[in-house]
């Protein structure tokens, strides 16, 4: 989980900074209009709705997809999140309403979490912005500089395809030819930094994180832990269960965590006796190994999504971007467009083209009231004790 979400903001990065240092704006006024919107979209906006989708293919064939919607209203928040690939299917749902803070994944049943809100103080946008953090301001002078200068003569490029409803459309189409040889080369030299890191992976990956350990206690103790306690171990609890089961859960913990001990450094030893490598654990506790991630990616295709690195290939160029979007007379960017193709070498020696597309549409800016997510028959599991899943364990 994890990786997923750590690789997910990479890819979006790569993109994003493809399309900032491509993208061809035909006049200024085009150019500062898009980057004063998005400025204020990330950094400013504290009221407003939007629905986005991304898609990932591989020549042709879809890798995985995305999806997200968003409710801010200053100090209250919503977004529901969604991931597929294949037959996997993930939900991550959350939402700060009323001064509590609740979310529930699929994982969790027909519970929901809940505590006190923690955003009562701002800041009150995207991405948490701090106007008055003079690192924060000197990061985005620093990128902003960055897309200006890397720009250049691509300005040319850009085309105001009309007005709709208050709302002015503009496309831009960057060739092949026309990307600047910086990006590129910067594209291969990311290309190569994940093939390195492929090849001298260091990684444990589970089939059922919470079902190994509890096996591992079990195993240790030959005792039967509870379903009731498993679920509300790894879901969450409240002050009342804990008390109640606390001797439980400190055995629990003591078995787990306690004395030096570690459950899973058996997997660890593994790693370390083969320098490196992927070890893929069964929730019986059972293991396999595999040398790097290409040969684990083969023998565990559903795992593709955690580990993205894999579809790098060894070398990587960027092929084209076609970008759409739209400012109204407010300077709020209303939707946008954006695909960005590459071509990759792989292992194979043969080229291979990675789309990545993304779409959103945002609305209700100055009027969207945040409301509660839909908690079906979820029943609420107040958070007590933080439970022992807060060690920091590498759980891919």
């Amino acid at each position: 989980m994890k990786k997923r979400k750590v690789m997910t903001c990479l890819v979006a990065g790569v993109l994003v900074l493809a399309v900032s240092a491509t993208a061809a704006f035909g006049s200024v006024n085009g150019y500062s209009r898009y980057k004063e919107a998005v400025k204020a979209l990330a950094l400013e906006n504290d009221n407003f709705s939007a629905v986005g989708t991304m898609e990932m293919t591989m020549d042709g064939e879809t890798v995985w997809t995305m999806g997200a919607e968003i409710a801010l209203d200053q100090a209250e928040s919503s977004t529901i999140l969604t991931m597929q690939q294949g037959d996997y299917e993930e939900l991550e749902v959350s939402a700060n309403v009323d001064g509590q803070h609740i979310w529930y994944t699929d994982d969790d049943g027909n519970t929901y979490h809940s505590m006190p809100s923690d955003r009562d103080e701002g800041p009150y946008n995207l991405l948490g912005f701090e106007a008055d953090d003079e690192y924060e301001n000197r990061l985005i002078t620093f990128f902003e500089v960055a897309c200006d200068t890397v720009v250049g003569e691509l300005k040319n490029n850009f085309v105001q395809v009309g007005t709709q409803d208050g709302v002015d459309l503009y496309q831009v189409d960057i060739a092949q030819a026309q990307v600047p040889s910086l990006v590129n080369a910067g594209l291969s030299l990311f290309a190569y930094a994940m093939t390195e890191e492929n090849s001298n992976a260091w990684q444990t990956a589970y089939e059922d994180f919470d079902a190994t350990r509890f096996h591992y206690y079990e195993t240790q103790t030959g005792k039967t832990l509870p379903q009731e306690f498993k679920d509300a171990y790894t879901g969450g609890w409240s002050d009342e269960w804990y008390q109640a089961n606390q001797a439980l859960v400190d055995e629990f913990d003591a078995v787990c965590y306690g004395d030096g001990t570690y459950w899973c450094e058996a997997y660890d030893r593994v790693l370390e006796d083969n320098n490196g490598g992927v070890v893929y654990v069964y929730a019986d506790g059972s293991y396999d190994y595999y040398p790097d991630q290409w040969s684990f990616i083969e023998a565990h295709p559903e795992e593709s999504a955690n580990n993205m690195e894999a579809y790098i290939g060894e070398d990587l160029a960027l092929e084209n971007i076609h970008c759409t979007f739209g400012v109204d007379n407010d300077g709020n960017l209303t939707q946008n467009y954006i695909a960005v193709t590459f071509v990759t070498t792989g292992r194979d020696g043969n080229l291979h083209e990675v789309v990545i597309a993304g779409e959103v549409e945002l609305f209700d800016f100055g009027t969207t009231t945040v409301t509660l997510p839909d908690l079906g028959d979820r029943t609420e599991l107040a958070m007590g004790k933080p439970t022992a899943e807060s060690v920091e364990v590498e759980e891919w």
